[in-house]
């Protein structure tokens, strides 16, 4: 059961973001009335399984015959994720009812163009790990395998690329940091330690690409690692500007592969 938050809550960065605190305008820590925080890890993993429910039904109209046609694929994708994005914050907005009651309070969902620096990290990022993990791809003869975002992107066409690239670049960096960097790190913070919480939100990040898209297996360092730098950042900022811009960075490099 979730405690109540404490003066040594608000004292620095991890007690800033352990109780879910808004940093002032001046980006100095505020020291707002303690008051009790009710959601935690629970409502993460009930957001999780609730947006893979969402996403199930969204895909629901595209079939044929119980089958998903091909040239349907994209289509559905992109519904898909979505919905499964918008469960996460139409689920984690009413848990924030817990607590301080907004989404930027409680799971530090804000982006400010001044971070934008960070896109550029993750790009860079992206490249690096990239050249790290080649020799994986190649001893390991995956070249032909891919994971399923980008093969359902080598797929669009049209209006198609401009919607799952939206998808890919703003959508899923949204969803995916508002639920591992928001709720579940968050949540860890205030069970364990900032390291074992950050450590524990990056992995539950990777394994859940792999489990979701087996294809992505050999991916799972580098999303480790981007997984990390999210959760030190969101940590030491006490929100997801930076973790949300550097996730979408990252994958702006498979999003250019395809497009050039």
């Amino acid at each position: 059961m979730a405690r109540s938050v404490t003066d040594d809550d608000r004292i620095g960065p991890v007690g800033h973001y352990r109780a879910g605190m808004e940093p002032d305008g001046a980006g100095r820590y505020g020291t707002a009335p303690a008051r009790r925080v009710g959601w935690g890890i629970p409502d993460a993993a009930v957001a999780f399984v609730l947006s893979l429910v969402a996403a199930s039904i969204a895909v629901l109209p595209f079939l044929s015959h119980s089958k998903l046609p091909k040239h349907l694929e994209v289509d559905a994708s992109v519904a898909s994720l979505l919905a499964q994005t918008g469960t996460v914050i139409g689920y984690l907005a009413v848990a924030a009812r817990k607590g301080r009651g907004t989404l930027t309070a409680d799971f530090g969902l804000r982006v400010r163009v001044r971070d934008g620096l960070w896109f550029v990290v993750g790009f860079v990022l992206s490249i690096v790990l990239g050249l790290v993990i080649a020799p994986i791809v190649s001893a390991g003869h995956l070249s032909n395998s891919s994971q399923d975002v980008v093969r359902l992107f080598q797929q669009a066409r049209g209006w198609e690329t401009v919607a799952f690239a939206f998808a890919v670049l703003v959508v899923a960096p949204i969803g995916e940091e508002l639920l591992f960097r928001g709720a579940l790190l968050r949540g860890l913070l205030r069970r364990t330690s900032p390291a074992l919480a950050i450590w524990g939100s990056a992995l539950a990040f990777a394994l859940v690409h792999v489990l979701l898209d087996p294809g992505a297996g050999f991916a799972v360092p580098a999303l480790l690692l981007l997984g990390l730098i999210s959760g030190y950042r969101a940590l030491r900022t006490g929100d997801l500007s930076q973790s949300i811009l550097l996730h979408a960075g990252f994958n702006l490099l498979a999003v250019l592969q395809i497009l050039t």
